[in-house]
């Protein structure tokens, strides 16, 4: 289909395309199509009366030609500013992987390695009691797989699980990205990769092997954080959820209970992040107010779309609810916010959702729109083909990442706030990885950030 396309574009307009023009006019022709189902060849024709086409000689014609299917493909950026066309981004088009590994529920490992020095550990323990039928396979270091296994994105999510005993890796500052004003957040990295599988997860371009990677020695977390809590002079944020899903595993790990208790009452909190409901650990000892179970939320219709294998929006604020109940703090993560028609209604329906659930004042409530990095939207594309999130006003920004444009992203983040504030007045908002215009813009001051961990010395600030 797509050289005939390239044969009907020079043919209409007289000129030859080189191989980089038509991988652009390609692209650009094919996510019109994702983004507002409108044929190529319509759209082709349509270019035929364009002024700005038929002025255009030699050379010139490719870049009206260009110029004009990016005011197609981005019609709300496109009326507000003019678009420097080095900030779109056009790779080639590949075709989506033939055998993509997708999850199942309930989580099943296909086999599960463990370390040499995590013998004998209770996760290991948990995991035989739990899958007695699955094959256990002992390695040195879980690395010896990596060199062995050449990995390829669509293996991201085959069901291997390895238990390791983490060496290095135990406590940091959250990165942020250069421009953005930071969140002030550390992390625990308690585990890499997850049971679900989101089609923006940048795990998909970060990770370089599949499956799931389980420390098996939190006592040597906690020895760890000991030494680092003695040095703190204030209170901080800290949470496991950077590179997994809090919660997704703990009815098999049983970190929760371990985690809840070893902070339970330390000048801090402590954050498990999660799209579970998988809970009832936490509800069998007594909640804490410094240990934050935080849920990140969309609309059902991007959870069923975009969230695979993950829980319900009505699993996750019941679960919500009965944890609040329990004596926990909530926290909650709108991240991303994805735009598409009819966005504004959705995610109201999903703020009066949850204060019907919750009561107010929460820890604190953080706001941020989709984004990512170039290569991720590749293979988001081969691995879902079927979603279209990434065929929005997304265009490269500051640092090069794949954003929604200023004037885009300060509307969402207002509507957001306007709704939130109707129920909840107290609740500290926080955006993610935005810069401090973005911030000021949207009417937070740049100490926001600050305010989340004063409130633990402070309850009740504004």
């Amino acid at each position: 289909m797509y050289d005939d396309l390239k044969s009907k574009i020079e043919s209409t307009f007289n000129f030859r395309l080189n191989r980089n023009q038509w991988r652009d006019l390609k692209r650009l022709l094919y996510e019109i199509y994702r983004r507002d189902q409108k044929e190529p060849r319509t759209v082709i024709d349509s270019l035929k009366n364009k002024t700005s086409v038929k002025k255009a000689g030699g050379r010139n014609k490719f870049f009206a030609i260009k110029k004009e299917l990016i005011g197609y493909r981005y019609p709300l950026t496109s009326q507000k500013i003019a678009i420097d066309t080095k900030d779109v981004f056009l790779a080639e088009l590949k075709e989506p992987f033939p055998d993509n590994y997708s999850p199942t529920t309930p989580f099943v490992p296909e086999k599960i390695f463990i370390e040499k020095e995590a013998r004998g550990s209770y996760l290991e323990g948990r995991f035989r009691f739990t899958f007695p039928d699955i094959e256990f396979e002992e390695l040195i270091l879980s690395g010896e797989y990596i060199k062995k296994h050449k990995f390829s994105p669509h293996q991201l999510k085959r069901p291997l699980v390895f238990i390791v005993k983490e060496r290095w890796d135990f406590i940091k500052p959250c990165p942020c990205t250069s421009h953005c004003l930071s969140c002030r957040y550390w992390i625990l990295n308690l585990g890499f990769g997850c049971p679900f599988d989101c089609s923006y997860c940048f795990l998909q371009q970060y990770a370089n092997f599949p499956g799931i990677v389980l420390p098996a020695n939190l006592d040597d977390f906690f020895t760890q954080f000991d030494g680092f809590y003695k040095k703190l002079k204030n209170p901080i944020r800290i949470g496991t959820g950077e590179f997994c899903d809090s919660l997704a595993l703990d009815d098999i790990t049983g970190y929760s209970r371990q985690l809840a208790e070893y902070f339970r009452d330390k000048n801090l909190f402590f954050e498990l992040k999660t799209k579970s409901d998988n809970i009832a650990n936490l509800l069998k000892i007594t909640g804490a107010a410094n240990i934050v179970i935080a849920f990140s939320l969309n609309p059902q219709t991007l959870i069923d779309s975009e969230e695979q294998a993950s829980s319900s929006l009505s699993q996750r604020l019941a679960a919500a609810k009965q944890l609040q109940e329990k004596g926990y703090s909530l926290a909650f993560h709108f991240d991303p916010i994805i735009y598409y028609e009819g966005w504004e209604n959705d995610y109201k329906k999903v703020v009066d959702r949850l204060y019907g659930h919750v009561r107010s004042p929460l820890r604190w409530i953080s706001l941020g729109t989709l984004r990512s990095a170039r290569e991720l939207k590749n293979v988001v594309e081969r691995r879902f083909p079927q979603s279209s999130i990434f065929y929005g006003e997304l265009l490269l920004g500051k640092d090069r990442k794949l954003r929604y444009p200023k004037f885009l992203k300060t509307r969402m983040f207002k509507k957001m706030t306007g709704w939130i504030r109707e129920y909840d007045s107290k609740t500290p908002l926080y955006l993610c990885m935005e810069d401090k215009d973005i911030w000021q813009d949207c009417g937070f001051t740049p100490d926001t950030s600050q305010k989340v961990e004063r409130s633990l010395l402070l309850p009740g600030i504004d």
